[in-house]
């Protein structure tokens, strides 16, 4: 008994040998993979695998053509090629993007100064506007009676149009202004007065015109 352990560990120790002499022997090659594994465990384990198929199996690893240092390098070199395109390429869009941006920015710079500019032309516009009609409204006050004229200017002052009544009663001249003043008799009359002598004495309505102008800078 003690005879046949001993062959057969000594059977298993020498299959366990040529497995890893044969798959040292793969490796070296470089065909060391999975069909050549299996191959080498069902010979050395005698599962329908002869010698003739053995060497048709190292026959086939050696025959087996590995990349050579020249295509291994094309390899490399088309890689790189490839890369450096798709650099260029992605570096040339940002430029075209950048380019479109600045467009852009040019764009809106000349629309907002060709919008200040219109706006400007339109303020001048209402404001000649303005100063047309309230020369005309004074050259209608003027003609009618100081009490007719008196009515008017309250109603202007009532509706808000206080700046209109300070610019009318300034462009009156000054006889006129002051028959028409002298008919604010009434308390509530001669308190809206003072308010309209009040903004002539501090300069408004230009006054206010250039501390607005002033707010917006």
């Amino acid at each position: 008994m003690g005879m046949m352990l001993r062959l057969f560990a000594a059977f298993c120790v020498g299959t366990l040998l040529t497995q890893f002499i044969m798959l040292g022997y793969f490796a070296t090659q470089g065909t060391l993979n999975g069909d050549t594994v299996t191959k080498v465990v069902a010979l050395v384990n005698g599962i329908d695998i002869t010698g003739e198929r053995l060497r048709q199996v190292l026959e086939k690893s050696e025959q087996k053509e590995l990349p050579n240092f020249e295509e291994v390098l094309r390899q490399r070199m088309l890689a790189g090629t490839e890369m450096e395109l798709r650099i260029r390429s992605q570096q040339a869009y940002e430029n075209e993007l950048t380019r479109l941006l600045e467009e852009l920015k040019s764009a809106e710079a000349r629309f907002d100064l060709r919008r200040e500019a219109f706006d400007r032309k339109l303020e001048d516009v209402q404001r000649n506007a303005q100063d047309s009609g309230i020369k005309e409204l004074q050259r209608t006050l003027q003609s009618l009676p100081v009490e007719q004229a008196k009515v008017q200017l309250l109603k202007f002052y009532d509706a808000g149009q206080i700046e209109d009544v300070v610019n009318i009663i300034q462009g009156i001249p000054l006889d006129i202004r002051k028959d028409i003043m002298a008919e604010f008799i009434e308390p509530e009359e001669a308190e809206k007065l003072h308010d309209v002598l009040r903004r002539i004495g501090e300069g408004q309505p230009l006054s206010s015109f250039i501390d607005q102008a002033k707010a917006g800078q």
